[in-house]
């Protein structure tokens, strides 16, 4: 019975930045637990890569390259999915970018970059696929948010405020869509080990300081998201919304 829970069986997810890293490993573990996964992203040879895995271990997929910042993309990439999937029960807002550097030397095109890809598309998203769970009464949305999004970090200001944007959008559509059955979450990993963060984390310097900020003293991998985005995903959580869960070894409650 409770193992049944988790299971999402002919459910329909939306994955946004499925190519690589935390987003092509949620995509996975969505799969895993029976979803048809549609994977997003702005390159269609990764987003194809994933839907082939997928495929591969016999699970339903389709990938649809564009740009999520952009209203019209947006707009027909639900089209898509609703006239092949008919709905869509599960969005994971995932896409994201990290620009850092001191504010004072933050240009005005870094900054709108970041809020973009970090916050707009998550708005737009949102907005677009809530529409459609707001008609048939039931939904989840699930955004990667991340924890400096609440703690901070040096060198960070422009990634810090898109993510704390995204921590008080999913407070407020929790408490908005709340009366239409739609549970609105966020994840908010600390360092993880992607290709975004490869090159900074190749500095054994850099590598050392981030590992004394984390009591479990390793740097998390895409699989740490699996098990937590198939709860938040699943019946399991129905209760629960408007939540931020801190995947990130310990380092928030320090």
């Amino acid at each position: 019975m409770c193992v049944e829970l988790f299971n999402l069986r002919d459910k329909v997810a939306l994955v946004t930045g499925a190519g690589k890293g935390l987003g092509k490993s949620m995509a996975l573990a969505l799969s895993e637990s029976g979803a048809h996964v549609i994977v997003v992203s702005r390159t269609m040879s990764d987003i194809e890569a994933t839907a082939r895995e997928i495929q591969e271990n016999g699970g339903k997929s389709l990938p649809i390259a564009l740009d999520v910042t952009k209203e019209e993309d947006v707009v027909m990439m639900v089209e898509t999915v609703l006239r092949e999937f008919k709905t869509i029960d599960i969005l994971v807002n995932n896409v994201g970018t990290f620009i850092g550097g001191p504010l004072l030397e933050l240009s005005m095109d870094t900054w709108h970059k970041t809020l973009e890809i970090n916050l707009t598309s998550t708005y737009l998203c949102s907005k677009v696929v809530g529409k459609h769970m707001v008609e048939k009464q039931k939904g989840k949305i699930i955004n990667i948010s991340a924890a400096l999004g609440v703690f901070g970090a040096r060198d960070s200001g422009s990634y810090c405020a898109s993510k704390g944007g995204v921590i008080q959008l999913t407070r407020a559509l929790a408490i908005e869509w709340a009366k239409y059955n739609i549970n609105v979450n966020s994840i908010a990993p600390y360092t993880m080990e992607t290709d975004m963060t490869k090159t900074m984390l190749e500095d054994e310097k850099i590598k050392k300081a981030i590992l004394s900020k984390i009591p479990l003293k390793r740097i998390g991998q895409p699989a740490d998201l699996s098990g937590v985005v198939v709860f938040l995903a699943s019946k399991a959580s129905d209760y629960i919304t408007g939540q931020v869960i801190f995947v990130d070894g310990g380092f928030s409650v320090q």
